[in-house]
């Protein structure tokens, strides 16, 4: 009786702690990688540590899901026999074990009834909202609203914060609208507090890869609701506006980009001194509708600049940039000339904007918003195209490595294998005559074509086989977060490599497998059933 007592007691202790380690889990999601890390191996060795384990081996051979999750990685395996650096393959395997292990020690999880799964969101919600709080004010209260410098802000990488914030707003809508539950039970202005804080901070945030997974997020959850509550066909109008809105929100950057209030250069004016102006008319540059390189007078520049800053015309400014051309932009943005008057219009802040790389009154007047992103872009397309430089724009580099990767797949049909990306994607940037920096060249930022690249066009049809059959067998598509989950995914998985970054890879096999083995009942048929 004793034994049976202790062993109880034992087994609730077990329970307990693994609670807790989910917790730690969710908390290394949000705030740290090593402690994800940690948390991850020590919930595998809970849920293999358990007891039953006759029952686990029989519930691991009939369980098919698990296997082709770990299918996945065993491409990343066979691959190292392809390998030509044996270190960087070792570390693609390390890194990406968590394909099989992840969705094992979810399904092993003890006793996990539908009240602890709907805890477990109301803490993981709570937590998406502490770790924007913390990052939101290091943005506001410090200099990470700089437009190259507010990705930095978080404790993890920012696209990684970013698609956990919209998956947390789609957690609180949906649990709101199907009455779940802790999170369901939220005082409705609470819950739209939350709502409107966490979309706030993707414009803080400045991720275009959130924003566009909240947009189509966005489309899907709107059907959704829409058939589940039976509104009248005019209704549907609604998301026509919804549809439409961020092109003409877009349409409206580019208007404002390419509305140009310079048509001609004047030859004939002179500075206040009575200096004449140098125009580049060859370089196409502009800045708020005004031309960057039309009246310069660098002689009134050099010297006014270097007298009111300690940091001199030809340094290097915060962002990396010369001061210089950080100037020329700035002024340039606030449709000033290139000259003494000029420099003596501009006021302290301005000048603390230009020291820190700030090139644009817009991205100071919009700092919050996603705004300044979207102009930087098509900045930087128009420069690209103009000029075929793409150094040190993030846009302009991912077209680089797109064309890289073209090569790599159009000359390896069977993959590049395991470890051989560096190399590979190295040798593709000599062979296409890139322009890109040494110091610059990058693998390609996307999911799907990083797995063309290393396991051949069949290889990723495998792989994103395996996946669909696996989400089907579960009838994941019948359930609405697993619906939301998978889009936010898939959708930034165009320009990231999100299931092979640390946070992103454990984000998704996480709550993609509490959703299959752990599946509240109000969730099984959600998104087909107007429960």
């Amino acid at each position: 009786m004793f034994l049976i007592v202790l062993s109880m007691q034992k087994q609730k202790l077990i329970e307990y702690f693994t609670y807790f380690v989910v917790i730690a889990f969710l908390f290394g999601l949000l705030f740290s990688e090593s402690v994800l890390s940690i948390s991850s191996v020590l919930l595998l060795l809970l849920a293999l540590l358990n007891g039953r384990f006759k029952d686990k081996i029989q519930f691991v051979k009939r369980e098919k899901t698990i296997w082709a999750f770990a299918a996945i990685y065993l491409f990343y395996v066979v691959g190292m026999f392809f390998t030509n650096d044996f270190q960087l393959g070792l570390w693609e395997l390390k890194r990406y074990l968590f394909w099989a292990t992840i969705p094992l020690s979810v399904a092993l999880i003890p006793n996990v009834d539908e009240k602890k799964v709907w805890n477990l969101l109301l803490v993981y919600v709570v937590m998406v909202f502490l770790a924007t709080v913390h990052t939101g004010s290091r943005i506001v209260f410090s200099d990470y609203f700089q437009i190259d410098n507010v990705r930095y802000a978080a404790k993890i990488p920012h696209v990684s914060l970013s698609i956990q914030v919209v998956f947390a707003i789609f957690i609180l809508l949906i649990s709101k609208i199907i009455k779940t539950p802790v999170l369901g039970q939220i005082n409705k202005w609470i819950v739209a507090g939350l709502i409107l804080w966490l979309f706030a901070f993707l414009g803080f945030q400045k991720s275009l890869n959130a924003v566009l997974a909240f947009y189509v997020t966005g489309i899907i959850f709107i059907v959704w609701f829409f058939k589940r509550n039976n509104f009248p066909k005019v209704v549907w109008l609604l998301l026509l506006f919804y549809v439409l809105s961020p092109f003409a929100y877009v349409g409206n950057v580019a208007f404002h980009f390419f509305n140009f209030k310079e048509k001609k250069p004047d030859y004939s004016l002179k500075t206040e001194s009575g200096r004449s102006y140098t125009f580049q008319t060859d370089k196409y540059e502009t800045e708020n509708g005004y031309h960057v390189y039309w009246y310069i007078c660098n002689a009134e520049l050099f010297s006014e600049w270097n007298r009111i800053s300690d940091v001199k015309i030809d340094g290097i400014g915060a962002s990396g940039e010369k001061i210089y051309d950080t100037l020329l932009r700035y002024m340039t943005s606030k449709g000033l000339k290139k000259d003494s008057v000029g420099i003596v219009s501009l006021n302290s802040t301005d000048i603390k904007n230009i020291q820190s790389g700030i090139a644009n009154t817009i991205f100071v007047k919009h700092k919050y918003s996603i705004y300044p992103r979207i102009y930087e872009t098509i900045w930087e397309i128009n420069k690209y195209m103009h000029t075929g430089n793409p150094n040190n724009q993030s846009f302009s580099q991912r077209i680089e490595y797109f064309k890289a990767t073209l090569y790599i797949v159009k000359n390896n049909f069977w993959g590049i294998g395991t470890g051989n990306f560096k190399s590979a994607f190295d040798d593709a940037f000599v062979k296409i005559d890139s322009k890109l920096k040494p110091e610059l060249r990058n693998y390609v930022h996307n999911q799907y074509l990083n797995y063309l690249v290393k396991f051949g066009f069949l290889g990723f049809l495998l792989i994103i086989g395996l996946l669909s059959m696996t989400l089907f067998k579960k009838n994941q598509f019948k359930n609405v977060l697993s619906i939301v989950l998978i889009s936010i995914v898939g959708v930034t998985c165009m320009g990231e490599t999100t299931l092979e970054t640390h946070i992103g890879l454990h984000f998704f096999l996480f709550f993609i497998s509490v959703f299959m083995y752990h599946s509240p009942k109000l969730l099984v048929n959600s998104f087909i059933k107007n429960e």
